[in-house]
């Protein structure tokens, strides 16, 4: 994920976000079954109890995760009108064949605001991204639609429109399962887990290969006792990440999906990364924007396209 830290802007909070879930799929802009979402290629999808013997992996100092665990992971790259191709700048969660969810602040930030789809390619299908490993599938953007109040990592929420179908790439790509309505996230602690391709240490680079990090949850109190004022933490915000600061998300990880394992076997949107205090810094966890509070603004802007 993006960092806001002193070597960028001068700031002190890192961004993260997430998006709260309940346990169904819905239709969005295409019909969206039950049987072509949240199904891991690398996990059995019907025994998540499996999850449990996965190591302690971080995406800071992380685990590498398995070839095709994650088919809804996009790198989003941008090209800056100025700096020319920058290549991967966030993550992003592919929900539909045709729709991708990220951060709003990797489109609008301290740095730029490019709501430009001409200057963003979704990257499809990748796994290590210095090799090119003929899985991958490079869509252009067809529309951007940042939330309409987007500010100060309130409503931190994007959703992108694909130029073409991801269906045209066969069965290797699919999107997660999202909630058939805004119900509260069951109690799945420990069997969440964050993706990206960010830092791999908080004074590294990118990771070339996408990592992976088992994510508790907590309740928002918990980081609203530790942002204070700076950031409020409302009810468009889900509280998660380890305290001891062994494992959180980092740099470029930002928009990449906090995908929960459910009863039924499948995967389900949890969150987006969003913001926090640095790159799993003790004593501090991750605020991500919760999926169930936009459910509305998604479906909204699904069935206006």
């Amino acid at each position: 994920m993006i960092t806001y830290d002193a070597d960028i802007c001068n700031g002190n909070y890192y961004l993260v976000c997430v998006l709260l879930l309940a346990v169904f799929c819905f239709p969005l802009g295409s019909p969206q079954s039950s049987r072509e979402c949240g199904v891991s290629g690398a996990f059995n999808h019907r025994q998540p109890r499996n999850l449990s013997l996965l190591e302690q992996g971080r995406i800071i100092n992380g685990k590498e995760s398995p070839r095709g665990a994650w088919p809804w992971q996009v790198s989003l790259q941008l090209l800056h009108p100025k700096f020319g191709f920058i290549g991967h700048w966030c993550g992003g969660v592919l929900i539909d064949p045709q729709w991708i969810l990220t951060a709003a602040h990797c489109i609008h930030n301290e740095i730029f605001n490019l709501p430009l789809a001409i200057l963003w390619t979704a990257v499809l299908g990748e796994w290590d991204r210095e090799v090119e490993e003929n899985t991958e599938l490079r869509v252009p953007i067809e529309k951007v639609f940042v939330h309409e109040h987007f500010h100060n990592f309130q409503h931190d929420i994007a959703l992108l429109k694909l130029s073409q179908t991801s269906r045209t790439a066969g069965s290797r790509l699919q999107s997660i399962c999202l909630p058939e309505q805004a119900a509260a996230l069951p109690s799945i602690s420990g069997s969440c887990i964050a993706t990206g391709w960010g830092h791999a240490s908080r004074t590294g680079s990118l990771t070339a290969k996408l990592l992976e990090a088992r994510i508790p949850l907590h309740e928002n109190s918990v980081c609203r006792s530790k942002y204070g004022n700076s950031v409020p933490i409302r009810a468009g915000h889900l509280c998660a990440g380890h305290l001891d600061g062994s494992t959180g998300t980092c740099v470029g990880d930002s928009g990449g999906p906090l995908q929960c394992s459910m009863m039924d076997g499948r995967w389900y949107l949890a969150g987006i990364t969003s913001f926090g205090s640095g790159c799993a810094k003790p004593g501090y966890p991750d605020v991500y924007t919760r999926l169930s509070f936009y459910l509305p603004w998604i479906k909204d802007k699904l069935q206006q396209q």
